[in-house]
């Protein structure tokens, strides 16, 4: 049940019963009838016929608290004091990441819903949660959000950064796992469910939730390591695209080896679930 696939706004559809509520299906994409033409995200498919995000009309930012990260270098991947690392984090490797924003925490259901004019969390359906993350969305609606408001997913070398904040440690808040209820809500405290974003203790950039609550989608296609990786912080193109990247971990499942801030998983940009959600990121200027 967890894991049905319902159509969003913007996703395939073939009938309006694979559309979520009030959505309809309309040339084969779930539309918001209710909602001006511009409310509807525009899905264009490459020429192998892979799903991409569109362009958007940009409106106004529903609330989203952008936080300055600055420039600097540090080491991706595995750290040399973690024993539970497997290929996909390794070689590690230096990167050095130009000034951007990142949203605070992760996006809400109210944030989602005011600019989507949708809210597909699983949560919606038995709990009223507007600061909860959003949930059960596609990279593609991730993406089409971050671009509405001005922004974009961050680069998977820009979550690491981020997440990491200055330190070098196996998860972010220190080598020993003791320290990840002060900061994550996983599956050994969140008492099954999601939570509000901010409940917990931020790192040393402000940022909260980034280990735990809700998985956050990068732009990144997936590598299945580090092999070739350019060194900076911007998107690395190539790989499988197929497959997107899913960083941070959740309140469902995780156990405390995915809380790490190295810890990578691919995804289908087309498909979303119950524990996936996301954050944005833009430029300084």
């Amino acid at each position: 049940m967890f894991w049905e696939s319902i159509g969003h706004v913007g996703e395939p559809c073939s009938t309006e019963a694979t559309c979520r509520g009030d959505l309809v299906c309309e040339s084969g994409i779930c539309i918001n009838p209710g909602g001006d033409e511009d409310d509807d995200a525009i899905v264009d498919t490459d020429e192998d016929g892979n799903v991409q995000a569109g362009e958007y009309e940009q409106i106004t930012d529903p609330g989203l608290t952008w936080l300055p990260i600055p420039s600097g270098t540090y080491q991706q991947g595995c750290v040399p004091q973690d024993t539970i690392c497997d290929i996909s984090e390794n070689p590690r490797h230096e990167v050095s990441v130009e000034a951007f924003k990142m949203t605070a925490t992760e996006v809400t259901q109210e944030h989602y819903e005011a600019v989507m004019h949708d809210n597909p969390s699983y949560s919606s359906y038995f709990e009223n949660c507007p600061t909860c993350p959003v949930e059960k969305i596609s990279w593609i609606e991730a993406k089409t959000f971050c671009e509405r408001v001005g922004g974009r997913l961050p680069s998977e070398a820009e979550w690491e950064y981020a997440a990491r904040a200055g330190t070098d440690m196996i998860w972010i808040c220190g080598d020993n796992s003791s320290c990840l209820d002060e900061i994550a809500w996983y599956n050994g405290n969140s008492d099954n469910r999601e939570h509000l974003v901010g409940g917990k203790d931020p790192n040393t950039f402000d940022l909260y939730d980034m280990s735990g609550n809700v998985w956050e989608w990068v732009e990144d296609c997936y590598h299945s390591d580090y092999t070739g990786h350019p060194g900076t912080g911007d998107v690395w193109t190539g790989g499988d695209c197929e497959y997107r990247v899913l960083r941070g971990g959740s309140w469902y499942g995780s156990n405390i080896g995915s809380l790490r801030p190295s810890y990578r998983y691919g995804y289908s940009p087309k498909d979303a679930a119950f524990n996936i959600g996301f954050r944005c990121a833009k430029e300084t200027n």
